[in-house]
């Protein structure tokens, strides 16, 4: 004959019937969060972030219309938001560009003509901004010449806010894309280049020069061997990053397609930090800073879904430290107007908005400029961790965590040395949210301006801080003495 009984033990209720006995869960169990042991060394400070290390890159025909007017007092207070940063223009249709000093805009050939009052306007909101210029000249429509007389005009024009001018765009991939023949190569490449940078010379003897504004895997080869024949020329050696694509070419098996997860994975982050410590590597002999001037989450436009939501906020502050702790100079994230893909800023309802990946900028700005400090995170979540020492002693840690279900308890160790940290967390509803992102309990207001809430305050337990850091979040702890 069959019997039931039942007892309470911890979290279950035990019922047992006849020989059958089932542990019911009461509801009452909890998952515990994973752990975070983070250490940092303050007492360990390495390499410099610059104060213009964030910096935004747009296709060369974008200047033909107003975006960059110096009375547009939106996106000047979007970019004051980030301190000082740096502006480059170029992108592939900077080789469909031409150029006329009389000003005359429709010219055979040409998808865009710029003219001086294009360049008067970009200097203009250069001047009211303190963001310097990086110019690119056509190089696939070979013509010295009349490219040497675009950059004698900005260089006279621009002045000290010129930072750079470009000759080309990803050469490398000309004989990809029908700029040049398949036989092609480094070669032609450096005789073309230094063809224009000669005529530039003899126009404007002081132009500022940077490349070889190369990418991919043929760049990767190009670019020692360019800084080794040129690198005299040069202010600052360029190359062009995208650790993703949006191809639909590329398969999902690929850690190269477009994807949440591939773009917050671990791996992507090695392989970007693996590439650029090489290239830094190869402009330390001759003492050229590297700046990758035109990057985002996947070349062909990002990927709706991806790389316009919120995990793109996360991806791109981490992506931004990263090169930073690797020794880049700088970055400029590429992007247009339209609001879908990868750009940091767009224009809706007739006005300059903040995209998630402009608020992965302010947290990186928010915790630099400063110097780098080592740190480790341990964790089985997907967590990222960067610090950066201020000149006034103060200590920025930034963690990220990129788990979408588990939320993190983050003891962090080594800063015992400090009374109190402030935080200021980025946080939205989901990683593929597009709207309802806040840094510091804000958003960014649709006139551009950002002014964070009242930060938390923590005290150490002993000599650890501890802190809940949610899934899908990040934030800034600013430790004081």
């Amino acid at each position: 004959m069959a019997y039931r009984w039942s007892v309470g033990i911890r979290n279950f209720v035990v019922i047992a019937y006849g020989s059958l006995i089932l542990l019911i869960p009461t509801g009452r169990a909890r998952c515990q969060s994973p752990v975070a042991r983070v250490t940092v060394h303050p007492q360990e400070p390495g390499l410099a972030i610059p104060q213009d290390f964030l910096g935004f890159s747009y296709e060369a025909p974008d200047l033909t219309r107003d975006y960059f007017d110096p009375n547009n007092l939106v996106l000047i207070r979007l970019l004051a938001n980030l301190g000082k940063g740096t502006l480059r223009f170029g992108g592939n249709s900077v080789e469909f560009t031409g150029w006329s000093r009389s000003g005359e805009t429709k010219m055979a050939g040409w998808r865009a003509v710029l003219t001086p009052a294009d360049l008067d306007r970009l200097f203009a909101f250069s001047a009211k901004t303190n963001w310097p210029i990086i110019l690119g000249l056509n190089l696939g429509h070979y013509d010295p010449k009349l490219f040497a007389d675009e950059a004698a005009y900005a260089v006279r024009h621009g002045g000290r806010r010129l930072l750079a001018l470009e000759i080309g765009n990803e050469p490398d991939a000309f004989m990809r894309n029908g700029q040049r023949p398949r036989t092609w190569g480094y070669t032609d490449f450096r005789r073309e280049w230094g063809t224009y940078a000669r005529a530039i010379r003899a126009r404007a003897p002081n132009a500022p020069l940077s490349g070889p504004t190369t990418c991919c895997k043929a760049g990767l080869r190009w670019f020692p061997r360019f800084l080794a024949d040129e690198g005299h020329y040069l202010v600052f050696a360029t190359h062009h990053i995208y650790p993703m694509g949006a191809a639909a070419s590329i398969p999902p098996s690929s850690p190269e397609y477009a994807s949440i997860p591939n773009m917050l994975s671990p791996q992507l982050m090695e392989r970007v930090a693996s590439e650029v410590s090489q290239l830094v590597a190869d402009a330390r002999p001759y003492h050229l800073p590297v700046r990758i001037a035109e990057t985002n989450s996947a070349w062909g436009g990002g990927k709706n879904g991806v790389s316009n939501v919120f995990a793109a906020g996360l991806w791109g502050a981490d992506y931004a430290f990263t090169l930073a702790e690797q020794g880049a100079a700088g970055l400029n994230f590429h992007g247009g107007f339209v609001c879908r893909g990868y750009t940091p800023i767009c224009i809706k309802d007739g006005h300059d908005h903040a995209q998630p990946l402009y608020y992965g900028m302010l947290l990186f700005h928010a915790a630099t400029p400063g110097r780098i400090v080592p740190v480790q995170a341990r964790s089985s979540a997907n967590v990222a961790a960067h610090a950066v020492l201020a000149p006034n002693g103060d200590l920025s840690l930034v963690l990220i965590n990129k788990d979408a279900k588990q939320s993190v308890k983050a003891r962090i160790s080594g800063a015992s040395s400090y009374a109190r940290a402030t935080l200021l967390r980025l946080e939205a509803p989901s990683l593929d949210a597009e709207a309802k992102i806040t840094f510091g309990r804000h958003a960014v207001a649709a006139d551009g301006s950002w002014t964070p809430g009242a930060g938390e305050m923590i005290r150490p337990h002993g000599r650890v801080f501890e802190v809940s850091l949610p899934a899908s979040s990040a934030l800034l702890m600013r430790f004081e003495k």
